[in-house]
């Protein structure tokens, strides 16, 4: 399986300048990031960047394409083990939140309005993303049914949009509070009520 840059050493070039990238983009938003912020932050001069993106769209897209591939890491993360589902819902949503309290940009990327509404290509690149997060927790969800351990009456791409809230849910709460509580814990409270819904 192809490894996204996040698993990348710290020395990489892309690695470095996704990293700065993120970093500006937390603070001050997709519009604040510029090649010029950018160079400062990673060191480099101008020109340099140029040599590994093309322009400030081809770095969201790499970084898209990218975030699609940790997803899928996630994905093979929670598969080793899914005889129980409810656990493997709970550590879906951990690998998820713990990825985005690491790289918390990805989450202003996500829900930018300049992708929602500016370019249908880095829409589409979303789209896969959510698609492939919301299919794989379909699937969970089913084999739950299956085993009687989950609600028999729960609409499955219902209950799989319901799941991907909760991660929205919990970064927002926590970026309300200024990141000084834990999103783990958030995550867990919003997951037990979510269960006590969707348990049989």
């Amino acid at each position: 399986m192809k490894r996204s840059v996040f698993f990348q050493t710290p020395e990489s070039r892309k690695g470095d300048i996704i990293t700065a990238a993120l970093k500006i983009i937390d603070r001050s938003g997709i519009k604040g990031l510029t090649v010029a912020r950018l160079a400062q932050e990673v060191g480099f001069v101008e020109s340099a960047l140029y040599r590994h993106f093309k322009s400030k769209r081809d770095l969201i897209a790499f970084i898209l394409d990218n975030t699609l591939e940790e997803a899928r890491s996630h994905f093979e993360a929670v598969e080793e083990n899914l005889t129980d589902v409810l656990e493997a819902l709970k550590k879906l949503l951990y690998l998820h939140l713990n990825f985005l309290e690491q790289y918390p940009g990805i989450f202003k990327i996500i829900y930018s309005d300049e992708i929602h509404l500016g370019d249908e290509e880095l829409l589409g690149k979303l789209d896969l993303l959510t698609s492939a997060i919301i299919n794989f927790i379909k699937k969970i969800i089913q084999k739950g049914k299956e085993q009687r351990k989950l609600n028999q009456d729960l609409d499955i791409t219902i209950g799989a949009i319901h799941f991907l809230g909760l991660i929205y849910t919990a970064f927002s709460y926590w970026t309300i509070k200024k990141r000084k509580v834990s999103l783990k814990k958030v995550g867990e409270l919003l997951l037990e009520q979510y269960l006590e819904g969707v348990r049989a």
